[in-house]
């Protein structure tokens, strides 16, 4: 099934990177300057998301458990439409953890999410549900990272436990038998921050999504990339070590899903693969900081690009251009880097920290937590490339290090970046009320939405503040939600 009636083109943004290449580079209209024109869903942790149909209609999932509902349609003006039945423990509501999912979206009203129960479709307009397939009795005891269509348009994906599952959009009815993934050796769960997601987050659903977040615990803990050109899903999980992972290739028949192509790479992968606008090339990474492109066919490594990000897929331009984000290090600060599809070298890689220091001031060290008193820019989501601009999430503030753990960067202002995707300078930036680390939504009328998973900032305000004197606390608020922004007139 390709071309336009392909349910991966029915919509203007689909689940959480736009299309079925996770590309984030949707052709719309980008702005210098914006300013924030509304807040919905504010009091929950949103990971991803929003996903946008044609009828300027808004769907994202939530989690903050008991008596709440945990999937949202809302309005181009933020007011909520419909949600999905409110979840109690033991009931057959969509459940808290359907908060990873950015709604899937097709041409015939459909919407998708799954829980670790059920695999649900409802209906776009109403709210109705259409059907609700149990997972249980098909092999699978846990969620998905999130839903794609295959390229014969199916519906479904690869569950956390490793269980590739399709279903018929409209039945609900597997399309054919799950597939079990190669055995694989999951990383350690990494473990859970003091204060994360606190009021914000069903807390037993913090502790399972947390460690998914930033690949462990898992097999499988990273959205499938579909190709349509080549007829592949292409998915990186856990390998034959804790410290070695998999890019696997799975081509699609009347008979089911067939395991085509297994490629061992190095580290814990945690990075979601994004294609080449051709569909040849797979970009991946690992938790070390390494971004990776392998031919989509014959999975041989075609180069190796350091710094990158750790945990967030790389942004693919219409040009073959990738970009990627690297995160906060002691030794060097965190950077944006364009890089060339063909040579796998930078086109440029810049710093932000000169918006930090024009923002914050410098502090005095204090030992052992701030021992750097500069202020830094610390890249916090994915990067989406528009027509005119590339997007990105900053966040301001300043280097934490704790003995034995990794840097972090306690936060002090979030804001929406506009950058020349040409050389990387900084065009403009908006205040936001909290951190992302999830994907920048364009629309075609050139609003943007970020959702806010509160993730950095949840933990800082609630666990890490406590610990310090108050001087060096932030004041930033977890927040959570949607913002939308405007452009800004000029």
């Amino acid at each position: 099934m390709k071309g336009a009636d392909h349910p991966w083109h029915s919509v203007p943004w689909n689940s959480i990177h736009g299309d079925s290449h996770n590309a984030d580079a949707p052709p719309y209209p980008t702005a210098a300057r914006y300013s924030l024109s509304r807040r919905s869903l504010t009091g929950s942790a949103v990971l991803f998301g929003p996903s946008l149909d044609g009828d300027g209609r808004l769907f994202s999932c939530s989690g903050r458990g008991e008596g709440s509902p945990h999937l949202h349609c809302l309005n181009a003006d933020g007011a909520t439409l419909w949600e999905s039945e409110p979840w109690r423990k033991g009931g057959d509501a969509l459940g808290p953890r359907a908060c990873p999912f950015a709604p899937l979206l097709d041409s015939e009203g459909g919407v998708y999410v799954a829980d670790e129960k059920a695999f649900w479709c409802f209906e776009a307009g109403t709210g109705t549900v259409r059907w609700r397939t149990a997972l249980a009795p098909l092999g699978i005891h846990e969620g998905f990272p999130s839903a794609v269509f295959s390229p014969a348009g199916h519906v479904g994906g690869i569950s956390l436990d490793g269980t590739a599952l399709f279903l018929e959009r409209a039945s609900g009815e597997p399309a054919y038998a799950p597939l079990r993934l190669p055995q694989a050796v999951a990383p350690d769960a990494a473990t859970l921050p003091p204060g994360i997601w606190q009021g914000l987050m069903d807390p037993a659903t913090a502790a399972v999504l947390f460690p998914g977040f930033f690949g462990t615990a898992f097999p499988v803990t990273n959205s499938p990339a579909v190709s349509l050109e080549q007829g592949r899903i292409y998915l990186p999980a856990a390998g034959a070590d804790k410290s070695s992972s998999r890019l696997l290739a799975f081509t699609e028949s009347a008979d089911g899903l067939e395991l085509a192509l297994s490629t061992a790479f190095e580290g814990r992968c945690s990075v979601t693969p994004s294609l080449s606008p051709d569909g040849e090339t797979v970009y991946t990474g690992n938790h070390r900081g390494s971004l990776l492109a392998f031919d989509g066919r014959s999975g041989a490594l075609r180069w190796r690009y350091q710094p990158a990000g750790t945990a967030a897929s790389p942004t693919v331009g219409r040009d073959g251009t990738v970009y990627t984000g690297s995160t906060t290090s002691v030794d060097h600060p965190s950077c944006l880097s364009a890089i060339d599809p063909a040579t796998g070298e930078a086109r440029w890689c810049r710093s932000y920290d000169e918006l930090a220091a024009a923002r914050l001031p410098t502090r005095a060290p204090l030992t052992p937590f701030f021992e750097d008193p500069q202020p830094h820019a610390v890249i916090n989501s994915v990067q989406t490339i528009g027509r005119d601009h590339l997007l990105v999430v900053l966040v301001l503030g300043y280097t934490f290090t704790a003995p034995g753990a990794a840097a972090l960067t306690q936060p002090h202002l979030a804001v929406l970046a506009t950058i020349n995707r040409d050389d990387g300078s900084l065009l403009g930036a908006t205040d936001l009320p909290d951190t992302s680390e999830a994907a920048v939504v364009l629309a075609e009328d050139g609003y943007v939405y970020t959702a806010h998973a509160a993730l950095t900032s949840s933990v800082f305000y609630f666990g890490i503040n406590p610990m310090l004197p108050e001087d060096y606390r932030t004041a930033l608020v977890p927040a959570g939600g949607i913002s939308a922004l405007r452009p800004a007139m000029t």
